[in-house]
């Protein structure tokens, strides 16, 4: 078997074993049935006069700096570094998670109150040898449900939509091909309580990227061409003429086309392209610089290699353009901005109201999931999966810690290493509450 057709099969079986495993980007233990639905109740938003709104009163900010040692302008001191003991454990567990035949790479930033860290192991690219950085850029996958649930949560405070609005008011010409398309709402997309078939599932998807992708022989490099893809045509291709997996607010079961939905809705509500009401609502307004809609804006800043396979048979996925994912998963970002996001979202900077992120992390009845907010235990936030990378964005409350870890291999499990990596942290970060 020569070379190219290799590389080809064995990309081609990870990405239907990543179809096939959705748990990659669910909640964990999130059960089946809903007996009932209670909607989370959000306070109507209030008309504003001339003074500025707490979202537009929100400085432009870069991320902090974690050498300084200067004090904020509440008179308490900026975070510090960890001691070198615990940054010598932590760097240890990140080396050896890219170790050997293990993922190139991997960023993994820790946000405290009182200290911070920013490590990187491994490589940025293969072919070179390049080492990771702390500041590199990764494709983030599902990560960037959250950022659509923020924009949606904008809109309803904003009165433009509610919550509870019906898709057929939003999206007439799209309800009469989806099952119960009438009955589902803004909620079910969020809480992927509509019952939608999932984009991904469908046979044709991953058999339409191994069609259309390209294998450099010499290289083992796969290549899928940057396009602006059609919603409208991602869902006639592989969602309608699928049934309903159950009624809307019956079961929870993620679905990449809830949030493909939500995106339309934004670019109809916003009247805007979605990359930008993301840069208007988001980016802009908590001063985060590397972020950007993968294939539908100009790239903003350089993305590291990413990767699928294993040992000999790893290819290079980095210009394989997954960008279908779209509102479901197509932003490209640094832990950095993460960090700054994490900090704006559950700070309640990006919010008029404080209700909105009471709801954003409030679960769906006998789910794990609120909106665009996995909950798992201590821990809220999302993780992402997509071609050649995987990444995982966590803030827990109690402690007030925002982890991000970013890896470029699309085979790595960020959520099962956080824990080792975040270990050695803890006891200094729980001794300073």
């Amino acid at each position: 078997m020569n070379k190219k057709l290799l590389l080809c099969l064995t990309l081609l079986l990870l990405l239907l074993i990543g179809c096939s495993s959705i748990t990659q980007d669910e909640p964990q233990a999130s059960p089946t049935v809903i007996v009932t639905e209670t909607p989370v109740e959000m306070d109507d938003a209030t008309t504003q006069d001339t003074e500025p709104t707490a979202r537009q009163e929100v400085a432009a900010e870069t991320p902090v700096e974690i050498e300084e040692s200067a004090t904020q302008d509440d008179g308490k001191a900026l975070p510090q570094a960890f001691p070198p003991d615990v940054v010598a454990e932590i760097q240890a567990e990140m080396d050896a998670l890219t170790a050997g035949t293990m993922p190139p790479g991997m960023v993994a930033w820790i946000d405290a109150p009182e200290y911070q860290f920013a490590g990187a192991s491994g490589s940025a690219n293969l072919m070179d040898d390049t080492p990771m950085s702390p500041e590199g850029a990764f494709r983030i996958g599902s990560i960037t449900k959250m950022f659509t649930a923020v924009v949606i949560m904008q809109l309803a405070e904003d009165g433009v939509l509610t919550l509870d609005d019906s898709l057929t008011l939003w999206l007439p010409e799209v309800v009469e091909q989806l099952p119960y398309g009438d009955q589902i709402t803004l909620r079910h997309l969020l809480t992927h309580t509509s019952g939608l078939f999932n984009v991904v599932e469908h046979e044709a998807y991953y058999a339409d990227i191994f069609t259309e992708m390209v294998v450099d022989e010499a290289t083992g490099n796969v290549t899928l061409d940057c396009v602006e893809r059609d919603p409208n045509d991602t869902l006639a291709r592989y969602v309608y003429g699928k049934e309903a997996q159950f009624e809307p607010g019956k079961q929870w079961r993620y679905s990449n086309t809830n949030y493909t939905l939500l995106g339309m809705i934004i670019e109809t509500a916003a009247e805007m392209p979605l990359a930008e009401a993301y840069r208007t609502h988001i980016y802009e307004p908590l001063g985060m610089t590397s972020t950007f809609l993968d294939c539908y804006e100009e790239p903003v800043i350089d993305i590291v290699h990413g990767y699928t396979g294993a040992g000999d048979e790893m290819a290079d996925v980095t210009e394989l353009h997954e960008s279908v994912g779209w509102s479901a998963g197509g932003l490209v970002s640094t832990a950095a901005d993460l960090t700054t996001f994490a900090r704006g979202l559950f700070g309640g900077a990006l919010f008029d109201d404080p209700e909105s992120l009471v709801a954003m992390t409030t679960a769906a009845p006998g789910s794990a999931y609120g909106l665009g907010v996995m909950l798992q235990g201590d821990y809220m936030g999302h993780a992402g999966y997509i071609a050649g990378f995987r990444s995982v964005l966590n803030y827990a409350p109690e402690l007030d810690i925002v982890v991000v870890m970013l890896y470029n291999h699309d085979g790595a499990d960020p959520e099962q290493s956080l824990a080792d990596v975040l270990n050695p942290a803890l006891p200094l970060l729980q001794a300073a509450q």
